[in-house]
C-alpha cells in the first residue's frame, strides 16, 4: 500500500537554475560578432603602428633611390630612341645620376636633373651608360647600397630592372 501511495504522488522535480542576469542565457553566452570585429580592427591598427616603428628608414630611402635611378635611366633611353641625331648617356657618379646629351647635362632643360642622393646612398661602379637608337645598351649592373644593397640590371636588349 505504501508503494502504491508513493507512485500516486507527483514526482518532485529539481528547482530551476537561477540566472543572475535578466537576459536569457543564449544572449550572455558569448561575444557578439560586432565586438569581435571591433577587437580585430583595433589589433590590426596597433600591429601596423608597431611594425612601422621597427622598420628602418634606410630601406625606404634605398627603394626610392632605386626607383628614381630606373626612372632616370628609362628617360635617357626614351630620349635616345626619340632623337637619333644626339648621343644620350646616363652618367652615374657615387651619389648622383644625370642625363648627358652630347656630353652636356640636361639639368638646364629638366628641373629634376641631376638626381642627387643623400650620403647614406652610394652607387657603384661610377660609369657612363649609352643607349642606341633602339634603346639598347651593353649588359651592365649597377649596385645601389646603403645598409643593404640592391642591384639594377641593364640588359643588352634595353630592359632596365632590379635584379
Amino acid at each position: 500500500m505504501v508503494l502504491h501511495q508513493q507512485l500516486q504522488r507527483p514526482l518532485q522535480t529539481a528547482k530551476p537554475v537561477r540566472h543572475f542576469s535578466k537576459m536569457p542565457p543564449s544572449l550572455c553566452a558569448a561575444f557578439t560578432l560586432l565586438e569581435l570585429i571591433i577587437v580585430i580592427v583595433i589589433l590590426a591598427i596597433l600591429a601596423i603602428f608597431v611594425q612601422s616603428k621597427f622598420q628602418d628608414d634606410n630601406s625606404y630611402q634605398l627603394d626610392a633611390a632605386v626607383e628614381q635611378i630606373i626612372s632616370t635611366a628609362r628617360l635617357a633611353q626614351q630620349f635616345s630612341m626619340n632623337d637619333n641625331s644626339r648621343n644620350f648617356v646616363l652618367s652615374i657618379q657615387a651619389s648622383q645620376v644625370d642625363i648627358l646629351a652630347d656630353g652636356i647635362s640636361l639639368s638646364g632643360q629638366l628641373p629634376n636633373l641631376p638626381v642627387n642622393f643623400s650620403s647614406d646612398i652610394s652607387l657603384s661602379p661610377a660609369q657612363l651608360i649609352s643607349f642606341d637608337g633602339m634603346g639598347s645598351t651593353g649588359s651592365q649592373t649597377l649596385i645601389v647600397s646603403a645598409k643593404s644593397s640592391i642591384n639594377i640590371c641593364f640588359e643588352a636588349s634595353g630592359m632596365i630592372h632590379r635584379c
